[in-house]
């Protein structure tokens, strides 16, 4: 029985995605994913290929949730702002109208206004 074919664990320039390919005296491969063709320029792992994909796995996993990471927080931030905003709107329609004004300047004042 022939020993099992090595693995390289590569990275698309263009889609950015981790993949498994076998190892070959070509420098050249093609994406899996978009189908870029482009050179080998660095390999992130090797081993079996049940080895590689499991690596694969991993780091693309962690790409996926860094990449989430500041769509999140953005979007926090916008709900935040958002609810911020709901507030602020409610106290200043409460608040808004010169009678709420007046209430609140110190006696004396109210002429200025």
């Amino acid at each position: 029985m022939a020993p099992p074919q090595p693995c390289r664990v590569l990275r698309c320039c263009s889609c950015r995605l981790f993949q498994a390919h076998q190892v070959k005296k070509s420098v050249k491969w093609t994406c899996k994913a978009c189908g870029e063709k482009q050179s080998f320029l660095r390999a992130y792992g090797e081993g079996s290929g049940a080895d590689c994909r499991r690596h694969v796995q991993k780091l693309n996993l962690l790409q996926g949730q860094v990449s989430e990471l500041p769509l999140r927080s953005l979007e926090e931030t916008v709900s935040a702002g958002e609810e911020e905003n709901v507030g602020h709107q409610q106290r200043q329609g409460a608040e808004g109208s010169w009678e709420g004004a007046m209430e609140s300047c110190p006696a004396g004042y109210s002429h200025i206004l």
